[in-house]
């Protein structure tokens, strides 16, 4: 065989095979973009997507492809968990989730631009908000580089959902568990997809344990100050632009657990939290005054209440149902609660007191009601407080042996 014609035939064969790839991808259409899947809807039902980390190229292509949405969700992984777009509270309006894992309020700015740009039928937003992530820059870690929020074209994320190895191999695993039932992690409308029932039993404490003292590792104390200050400038000067294009908006500081309140006091963060809940309703005040038809209001879930404090080391009573993943990720149905709330839908199971509007009048006792229920709560779980303590001092310890892994100095 000639040179030429080896070469030929190779390329031959390379282009066989990723045509090959290709079908396979388009017949699966794991991540629902091509409109193109072959599975049978009772094994892989039409309006489920699948998600991988980061999930910024699938979400930018799935927000370009959306018409006439009336409702957004954006903020981080807590929103993305817990705020669902089908819940009754939203029956008979459209709505998407467009909130991402580990997005700091800039890369939320970013998202939300993005949303309105290729929808502009969009007309509330609800903003869930964690003072985590509030004052970080854009990650360079991710897919945030290579999706249409930075910029990238639409077709470079096609193609990487039919040819990069981690979609692949995505919509492969898919297709090995089409002929019973496709488990994979998966979204819908852009909310993180759970069936079936909770973790409960010693998983639900594994959960916890790990997460917190992974926050253990990486949270000490304050957050830089003028960071937070350069992040509630920017989100000011967001919010007034909304308010006057006639946008509504609800600002939800998120739900956690009671474990992490008292993660929060433990490292010092607690005085920093309620600071900031002070600057965001200041903030609100101030714009009531700017020009525009908007209203925008601030809601305060991060409070220690009986949805947020059910037990972690002991079972839950027989009739009730687990909020939370973790510490700090919600379930869906404890976001049905906070939507009942922000739209004034009917909700048998809504407790008034769960979630507070932030408004300066109020805020002074808003924050002591929220420091006594978190007193009153330690008071009576010293089992709980001892163990979120320990959680901690063993994230310490981890963390020392890992810096003096890494400065040869120690």
């Amino acid at each position: 065989m000639s040179p030429r014609a080896y070469i030929a035939n190779l390329f031959a064969f390379a282009l066989s095979g990723l045509a090959l790839v290709a079908a396979l991808g388009l017949s699966i259409d794991g991540f629902g973009l091509f409109g193109t899947r072959l599975i049978a809807a009772s094994h892989f039902a039409p309006n489920l997507r699948l998600t991988v980390s980061g999930d910024r190229v699938t979400k930018a292509i799935e927000i370009a492809e959306r018409r006439d949405d009336r409702v957004l969700f954006v903020g981080d992984s807590r929103t993305q968990h817990g705020l669902d777009p089908d819940a009754p509270a939203l029956t008979g309006v459209k709505a998407y989730n467009a909130a991402l894992a580990g997005a700091s309020l800039r890369e939320q700015m970013v998202a939300l631009d993005y949303a309105l740009a290729h929808e502009p039928t969009i007309k509330h937003i609800v903003w869930g908000l964690s003072l985590e992530e509030f004052p970080f820059g854009i990650a360079a870690s991710g897919d945030y580089a290579d999706s249409p929020f930075a910029n990238r074209s639409i077709t470079s994320g096609l193609l990487r959902h039919l040819f990069a190895f981690d979609w692949v191999a995505a919509s492969a695993k898919a297709l090995l568990e089409a002929p019973h039932q496709v488990r994979a992690p998966m979204k819908r409308n852009g909310v993180a997809a759970f069936d079936g029932v909770p973790v409960e039993g010693p998983r639900v404490g594994a959960r916890f344990e790990a997460e917190l003292a992974g926050s253990a590792r990486e949270l000490r104390g304050s957050l830089p100050q003028a960071a937070l200050q350069d992040a509630q400038s920017q989100l000011a000067r967001m919010l007034a632009k909304l308010k006057a294009d006639g946008m509504d908006v609800d600002l939800v500081i998120a739900p956690m657990h009671v474990w992490r309140l008292e993660f929060f006091r433990v490292i010092g963060t607690e005085a920093q939290h309620e600071a900031w809940k002070r600057e965001l309703a200041n903030t609100v005040a101030t714009l009531a005054e700017a020009p525009g038809d908007g209203k925008i209001r601030l809601f305060d879930f991060a409070r220690a209440h009986a949805f947020t404090e059910q037990p972690v080391l002991d079972p839950l009573p027989k009739s009730e149902r687990r909020f939370f993943l973790e510490s700090s990720h919600f379930y869906p149905w404890l976001g049905e609660k906070i939507l009942a709330k922000l739209f004034q839908s009917e909700d048998a199971n809504l407790d008034p007191s769960f979630g507070t509007e932030l408004v300066p009048e109020s805020i002074d006792a808003n924050l002591a009601s929220g420091k006594s229920a978190l007193d009153a709560w330690e008071a009576s779980h010293a089992r709980d407080v001892g163990y979120v303590k320990g959680l901690i001092r063993n994230g310490e310890r981890v963390r020392g042996r890992t810096l003096a892994d890494e400065d040869p100095e120690k």
